[in-house]
């Protein structure tokens, strides 16, 4: 309405000056984009996710993985951790636009708006949020959250920790690192020392998805041979890449109880601790993965 009302006041202020009998409301906007300008609120177009054509295949084995880890170390649902990368617009922008009805593309100003942080958001099977790390650009203090930035003191009271990328804003090899030993680790070890049947040697499980920096391997210096020199307690299994978001396929009923509603509703998340324990308990049971339900 604010920009029609605009277009008015430049090319026909008439329309709104005192005794005018035209009134500007929301029901003369929608006939307005409606009729006239043959407008339909749309989302903008992406190409389609593809799954890979093994992927159910792909799917079994790595979800065989998990059934497998969990029945042979007897992991619990507090120690199965899956983390998960977010950007968050500085300054965001719709999904929505208007454009002609029937239009095949559509682009919405704004919408490849590049200036943002990325949020790294994790939680355990059993329905614990661990702190988030948030990753910014530039490389120096003055470019993160100063520390009178108001909440800055909740979110350091709740284990928040900050890092820089690379040069961007984008999680690296050194922020995946920092993130377990400044966020994984500390949780871990809350876990055990609030469970009396856990140790120091009580084996744990991290659910990544396939990233360039989570799979590389060919450095000492790289994200898998750095953890299996550092963490060997923690075994790490991998959701096949392009299959992350494909309900039909065998993995669905584990990563759909560990994915968090990301930038939605957490209190969603109340549900876990009856869906997670249930599919655990089957999965420990030793029952077949395509006979895991979902609750």
């Amino acid at each position: 309405m604010a920009i029609i009302k605009s277009h008015i006041l430049h090319k026909a202020p008439a329309l709104l000056a005192p005794g005018s009998h035209f009134k500007l409301s929301s029901s003369w906007v929608h006939r307005f984009v409606q009729d006239v300008l043959n407008w339909s609120s749309r989302k903008g177009t992406r190409a389609a996710r593809k799954v890979p054509p093994n992927g159910a295949e792909l799917c079994e084995l790595s979800f065989l993985r998990m059934v497998f880890a969990i029945a042979l170390h007897r992991v619990k649902p507090s120690m199965i951790v899956n983390p998960d990368q977010a950007g968050v617009l500085l300054m965001p922008s719709g999904k929505q636009t208007y454009e002609v009805k029937g239009s095949a593309d559509v682009s919405v100003h704004a919408h490849d708006e590049k200036r943002q942080m990325t949020v790294v958001v994790a939680s355990s099977l059993d329905g614990k949020l661990l702190p988030f790390q948030s990753v910014w650009g530039g490389t120096t203090d003055t470019s993160l959250p100063a520390r009178s930035a108001p909440r800055r003191a909740e979110a350091d009271a709740l284990g928040f920790v900050y890092a820089h990328g690379d040069t961007r804003h984008w999680s690296s090899r050194e922020t995946t690192k920092k993130w377990v030993l400044e966020v994984l680790d500390p949780f871990l070890a809350r876990q055990r020392a609030e469970d009396p049947e856990l140790n120091t040697d009580s084996k744990a499980i991290l659910l990544l998805d396939v990233w360039p920096v989570h799979i590389a391997k060919s450095s000492p210096d790289d994200f898998l041979p750095w953890m299996k020199i550092t963490h060997p307690n923690i075994i790490v299994i991998f959701v096949p890449g392009g299959c992350k978001y494909c309900k039909s396929l065998p993995w669905h009923p584990f990563q759909s109880l560990m994915h968090i509603q990301r930038h939605r509703n957490i209190p969603a998340c109340r549900r876990w601790p009856t869906t997670g324990h249930q599919a655990y308990n089957q999965a420990v049971s030793g029952r077949l993965p395509c006979r895991i339900s979902n609750p």
